[in-house]
């Protein structure tokens, strides 16, 4: 006989499931000793289950029902709760250690007076004696009487995020790759050369470079210059040069045009570059990788060429790779590895659905294996794909705004 799943592998594949099976009544109710380690939960039905003992380590739980759930002696280390039921439950020798308590309820349970809480942030929680009164709301935005929708969805939506160092870093798959990288390579003291590559996401620049006369290399020292509030000044030499790859197309015809570009001079178009561009992009755009980067300089020399129908027919295809990376970098941000309850995480968020859509079309198993992929890379290198792929899309998307109409 199959051994039974416990609650802590149930919850793990995601609260609608749990449910269900709650629902149908093919899960046990006692569940003492139970340990969740860094679960993310949202809405999932704990009522009336025999939890004692039970330990929660880092674990966000988001409107998850504890209602007449039996917590004798559990304890809740780090983390969060967020908008949870505590009602009639059993909570004596219960410990919240070090976590965020946002509008809980425990109206009506038991043991209260043997409830210990340990350097907890309350807010709005209802239901404990002597608890402080909830804040007042946000004052109107100056200039206006009252609050829109999406301006009180903001203020609130401030409000909850955790402190900057949480043990538990919020799950933020809304905010955009620059700011994303930014976060990544902030405690980086010399980011690595590749961030001149991405001039458009505004990166923190390296400090120092090691010495070089390549066009790469005055490539990045002109980009590092004008980032830097200065002017780049040309080498006429290395404009001569970038001037003769371009007319052949060698195979370093991207770096010349971007150079020419940097420094104020306009590259002359030739069928030559354009022809190895189109098969530059096209050689990156066929590797089977569902994260595989593309160099931003490649399509923004297209676009500075005006190579326009060689580079929209990948602009599909290097969207679903960037919300790809996008999530995944967000999901690893705040925690979450391919075997720690991630699909709960993204579907605790539309913007994360979407990006998992996009990415995926739906095949949730595909695109749980180009996560595990994506997580088995180097820090660097995931941080040089989600730039890469950010700024290469945004050049084809500036192809699409002032050329043909892009592909569906």
């Amino acid at each position: 006989m199959p051994k039974q799943p416990t609650i802590e592998d149930l919850l793990k594949n995601g609260s609608k499931q749990w449910n269900q099976l709650r629902k149908d009544g093919k899960v046990a109710l006692d569940h003492t000793g139970a340990t969740f380690p860094q679960l993310f939960s949202a809405n999932a039905d704990l009522s009336g289950l025999t939890l004692i003992g039970s330990e929660w380590e880092k674990c966000d739980l988001s409107k998850v029902t504890f209602k007449e759930a039996d917590l004798t002696n559990s304890y809740f280390h780090g983390g969060r709760l967020q908008d949870c039921d505590f009602r009639g439950a059993n909570l004596e020798g219960a410990t919240f250690e070090k976590l965020k308590l946002l509008r809980c309820d425990f109206t009506g349970a038991r043991g209260l007076e043997e409830l210990e809480f340990d350097d907890c942030d309350m807010d709005r929680v209802v239901g404990l004696n002597g608890e402080m009164a909830p804040p007042p709301p946000p004052p109107p935005a100056v200039g206006i009487t009252s609050f829109t929708r999406e301006q009180r969805a903001a203020a609130m939506a401030a409000q909850s995020q955790l402190p900057e160092d949480s043990d538990l870093p919020p799950f933020r798959p809304t905010d955009p790759p620059g700011t994303l990288l930014f976060r990544g390579l902030k405690h980086v003291a010399n980011p690595p050369p590749w961030v001149l590559d991405v001039p458009g996401l505004r990166p923190p620049l390296p400090v120092r470079m090691a010495p070089g006369i390549s066009l790469e290399h005055l490539y990045r020292e002109a980009v590092k210059t004008r980032l830097e509030g200065r002017r780049p000044v040309p080498d006429m030499q290395a404009i001569e040069k970038a001037k003769e790859v371009i007319a052949t197309g060698a195979h370093d015809s991207a770096i010349a045009v971007m150079y020419m570009r940097e420094v104020g001079v306009e590259p002359t178009p030739s069928d030559a570059a354009l022809a190895t561009l189109a098969n530059d992009l096209s050689r990156a755009m066929e590797v089977e990788d569902a994260t595989g980067d593309v160099d931003p300089r490649i399509t923004g020399a297209m676009l500075e060429l005006r190579g326009t129908a060689e580079g929209l027919e990948h602009l599909g295809e290097l969207r679903v790779r960037l919300a790809a990376v996008q999530l995944f970098t967000s999901l690893l941000e705040a925690g979450f590895a391919p075997d720690n309850n991630w699909e709960e995480a993204v579907d605790s968020q539309e913007p994360s659905q979407d990006l998992a859509h996009i990415a995926s079309n739906g095949n949730r198993p595909m695109l749980k294996e180009a996560f595990e992929g994506f997580a088995a890379l180097p820090d660097e290198v995931r941080m040089r794909r989600l730039a890469y792929l950010a700024e290469a899309t945004a050049h084809i998307e500036a192809m699409a705004a002032v050329g043909e109409p892009a592909p569906a």
